[in-house]
């Protein structure tokens, strides 16, 4: 493969089209406007330089845990140290990463991918009219993999001209640095599709080292999902019931159960809206009251309090 196309600019799509560039892949990210592209593109320059900043400051970190131990390094201990974790992640990688990337309204730039990625928000008319637009365009070759987090990949499928290229796709957010990949066959998937998907991410990389791929059977919310989203929920149960607050919650699955950032941080990053969204189709799919959405869950849906999107959640931004 050597060109990917991406529908959808939004926060996950972005993410997407930086990984591939940083793979090396000319990538072809696709909206309905400039304003989304725009926003995308403006995403995808934040992500470039936080992780130069990040990169270039590990020698400073380094230097500065080791003199917080008490010993004292010498001008040419601090130049080793320095050049011995020099990033590969220069300002000539980041100009070389954003010339791979394409901008476009236009479905036809496309045409010449070997691998489009869907990645529209979780609404499955959305999704169909995308899918039933790249029918249109792709010929029997390509593969249309959906970056869905709850939907159904056998649906998705029946939208598409070529359901046996069809596949899924899950990223976790955000992908250059998570490296997870749940891959969803659909009933119509063919092995082909399928060893051939598992292949390509395979060989991918992040900013933290190899993605990893996994095949997960279709069922509602996949693997992931099924089991951390029901875990943010119940921790909007437990703020609701004020067993404790926002902070200690928190802090009671960091620093009890070893999690890198607590449930409501979570839900916060991942997105109130999405979190409610899976939780909604858990309930509906296994009609099962363990997974019926917190109400405070819901509310904070409701007021538009989605996270850090919108600068505001169980937490301000």
């Amino acid at each position: 493969m050597k060109e990917i196309g991406v529908v959808g600019a939004g926060t996950m799509g972005a993410s997407i089209a930086y990984l591939m560039a940083f793979n090396g892949y000319e990538v072809h990210l696709v909206d309905i406007n400039d304003e989304m592209l725009n926003r995308g593109k403006m995403n995808i320059e934040k992500i470039m330089q936080s992780q130069l900043k990040f990169s270039n400051g590990r020698s400073e970190k380094e230097i500065e845990k080791i003199e917080k131990l008490g010993v004292k390094l010498t001008d040419e201990q601090k130049e080793q140290i320095r050049k011995t974790l020099k990033s590969s992640y220069t300002d000539e990688v980041v100009n070389l990463i954003a010339k791979r990337i394409h901008y476009s309204l236009k479905y036809d730039e496309m045409k010449k991918c070997q691998l489009i990625i869907e990645a529209a928000f979780e609404n499955i008319d959305v999704k169909k009219e995308i899918i039933q637009k790249l029918g249109g365009i792709m010929d029997g070759k390509a593969i249309l993999a959906s970056n869905s987090s709850s939907l159904s990949v056998t649906q998705m499928s029946k939208f598409y001209r070529y359901p046996e290229r069809f596949i899924l796709t899950h990223f976790f957010n955000p992908p250059y640095t998570l490296p997870l990949v749940e891959i969803v066959r659909s009933m119509e998937t063919s092995d082909e599709t399928f060893e051939q998907t598992m292949s390509f991410f395979s060989a991918l990389k992040n900013h933290r080292g190899p993605v990893k791929p996994i095949s997960v059977k279709e069922v509602p919310g996949f693997l992931v999902n099924r089991i951390l989203v029901p875990m943010i929920n119940e921790a909007f149960f437990m703020l609701d019931e004020r067993v404790a607050s926002a902070r200690d919650i928190d802090s009671a699955m960091k620093y009890g159960a070893g999690m890198p950032m607590g449930p409501l941080e979570l839900a916060d990053m991942v997105g109130i809206d999405v979190t409610y969204d899976v939780m909604k189709i858990l309930y509906e799919e296994y009609a099962d009251p363990k997974f019926r959405p917190s109400n405070l869950l819901k509310m904070y849906r409701n007021a538009g309090k989605l996270g850090r999107k919108t600068g505001k959640g169980v937490y301000s931004y």
